[in-house]
């Protein structure tokens, strides 16, 4: 059986993790895995870390992997409220329309969420997020402290609410 696999996915043989330089966050540390596409299971709810913060970076698509030019640039409204800090904010990379279409029939996530699919916005900012403590050692096994290093996990795309015409 030949599957298609979301570029973001990471793959059984990518389940290592270290602290190393990133070039997608301009050199700065961050949580890195081995690039080994197409070797063992998909992991379609995991996104690989690399790849995740690349597709934010040159706003590849997070099926295909290719640029979105901001003429066919869309994303699913897949994201948190942060009220307190005044932003909306989402882990996710933007999309391809026919790469959407293709993932609404497939995902079983995406099923039922044409409604929320919709050209992506103009006016977001790009953040990082900072990781350490007791969820990292857990989901990575990696010790980090974030008051002696600060190190990046995902990027976010991120609107402030006040202009959030989406929600």
């Amino acid at each position: 059986m030949n599957i298609r696999v979301p570029w973001n996915a990471a793959w059984s043989s990518e389940m290592r993790y270290e602290v190393r330089p990133c070039r997608w966050v301009g050199g700065k540390l961050a949580i890195w895995q081995p690039h080994t596409p197409g070797e063992g299971k998909p992991l379609f709810a995991k996104p690989h870390n690399v790849r995740q913060r690349r597709s934010i970076a040159e706003m590849r698509c997070t099926v295909c992997g290719e640029k979105t030019p901001p003429s066919d640039r869309y994303w699913f409204q897949l994201g948190r409220i942060h009220a307190d800090e005044g932003w909306f904010m989402t882990t996710e990379a933007p999309v391809h329309r026919v790469c959407a279409d293709f993932a609404l029939t497939v995902c079983p996530h995406l099923r039922g969420r044409e409604h929320a699919l919709e050209k992506m916005p103009t006016g977001y900012s790009v953040l990082s997020s900072i990781v350490g403590g007791a969820a990292v050692e857990t989901d990575f096994g990696l010790n980090i402290d974030p008051t002696r290093r600060k190190v990046i996990g995902a990027l976010k795309l991120a609107w402030p609410l006040s202009e959030c015409r989406f929600l």
